[in-house]
C-alpha cells in the first residue's frame, strides 16, 4: 500500500539527484543576489531622496 500512494522506486537516478542539487545551488544563489540588488537599490534610492533635499530652492 506504501509503494502505491508514494509511487515504486526501483533505482535512484543519480544524474537527478545531482541536477536538482545544482539548480538549488543555483536559487540559493540567485536570491543572494536578489538580496544584494535590492540594499543597492534602497541604498541608492535613499541618496536620491537626501540629494533632492539638499538641492536649494529656486530664488524668484
Amino acid at each position: 500500500m506504501a509503494k502505491a500512494l508514494l509511487g515504486q522506486r526501483a533505482f535512484r537516478d543519480d544524474r537527478l539527484v545531482l541536477e536538482a542539487a545544482r539548480l538549488r545551488t543555483r536559487v540559493r544563489d540567485l536570491e543572494t543576489l536578489i538580496e544584494h540588488l535590492q540594499s543597492d537599490n534602497d541604498r541608492l534610492r535613499d541618496n536620491l531622496r537626501e540629494q533632492e533635499l539638499a538641492v536649494p530652492e529656486p530664488v524668484s
